[in-house]
């Protein structure tokens, strides 16, 4: 058995905070130095590298909001000088959704909802995009959320009500039984319905005790020195300097 808990969002708000200033350093071609001073330039320096790289503004936003909280709970020092850097970057993102074809329905963001798809689903996508998740993790929640759905013989959001804990729990654990899933996916199957108690049934999912997945990860194969020594005997001249700095580099 294994407990799943409810990941606090004071800690993920934390560890955002350090992955961004990490990749800020980065960027600059710094050591990580927790008390490295950087300024609005520099931040403003890296968000252009992102947007040259065409990641959206709301994905820019989470940058700035990490480094602020960066700036506040780690180094205790004042971010006067990048809140004028997020509220550019909130009228940057009314643009992009201007762009996208209007700012009448959250569904232009990001693509249209099928009206189709069961209601439960698609509430659960429209949740999710006003939550700011990226578009991947809703694909992947959806997906997991269907499949929860296929195997409790829901069919609309209402079939909902009768759902708990322990149909959540039953759900993971035949994953783990006669899934054979790896735990990473088991994880991401709990996580999944539990953003979705969170967001569309705004009620809690209540403790979790699954079997937990325990499926071994494939080791990947790899050519032994004396098969790499072959293949460098196949070679020569440039091609021989490529193999082995490309060999050599991992």
């Amino acid at each position: 058995m294994g407990t799943f808990s409810k990941p606090a969002s004071a800690e993920q708000k934390q560890r955002w905070a350090k992955i961004w200033f990490q990749k800020l350093c980065q960027f600059h071609r710094r050591k990580t130095e927790p008390d490295w001073k950087f300024s609005a330039d520099d931040v403003i320096a890296f968000l252009r590298s992102r947007r040259d790289a065409e990641v959206p503004a709301w994905k820019r936003m989470k940058i700035i909001e990490g480094l602020i909280h960066y700036r506040e709970t780690i180094q205790r020092r004042e971010v006067d000088d990048l809140l004028p850097l997020k509220k550019k970057m909130g009228e940057i993102i009314l643009i992009e959704q201007a762009k996208t074809g209007g700012l009448d329905s959250i569904d232009d963001v990001v693509g249209k909802i099928n009206p189709n798809e069961m209601d439960a689903i698609q509430e659960f996508r429209r949740s999710m995009r006003r939550a700011g998740l990226a578009i991947a993790t809703e694909r992947s929640y959806v997906n997991k959320l269907k499949a929860f759905m296929a195997d409790r013989g829901l069919n609309c959001l209402a079939d909902f009500d009768r759902i708990h804990a322990s149909d959540v729990e039953a759900h993971l654990t035949d994953l783990a039984v006669d899934g054979n899933v790896s735990p990473s996916t088991q994880n991401q199957a709990f996580h999944s319905l539990l953003k979705f108690f969170e967001l569309v049934l705004k009620r809690e999912m209540g403790k979790i005790e699954a079997i937990r997945a325990n499926k071994d990860s494939m080791a990947p194969t790899v050519m032994s020195p004396g098969e790499v020594g072959q293949v460098f005997e196949g070679l020569d001249r440039v091609y021989l300097v490529i193999a082995k700095l490309l060999y050599g580099c991992g």
